[in-house]
């Protein structure tokens, strides 16, 4: 890959998780989660979507409950670390400093 699609993937993480982090429950489903994105100027495709899910739920960053239709995630405590910029993780944007 090159520099501006691992960049823009390392985005797109944080922006995964700090969605969940402003979620009720830390919790969204990934059809509210694609729109949220949406919404953010992060469009991706389902697929692109729920690959960076399963990569983020192998980090320990989420949950993902996986159905046919649909996958329900929830933000854990080390992704919520990662939202607060208490932790680093490779391949995850670190988030700018408030």
């Amino acid at each position: 890959m090159n520099d501006y699609t691992d960049f823009m993937r390392a985005s797109l993480r944080l922006a995964i998780c700090q969605l969940l982090y402003a979620a009720p429950s830390y919790t969204l489903n990934d059809i509210d989660l694609k729109k949220s994105l949406s919404l953010r100027g992060q469009s991706v495709s389902t697929d692109i979507l729920r690959s960076n899910l399963h990569w983020l739920h192998e980090q320990s960053l989420l949950l993902a409950a996986q159905s046919p239709d649909f996958w329900v995630v929830t933000l854990t405590a080390t992704g919520g670390d990662v939202v607060n910029g208490l932790t680093t993780v490779p391949n995850v944007a670190r988030p700018e400093p408030r």
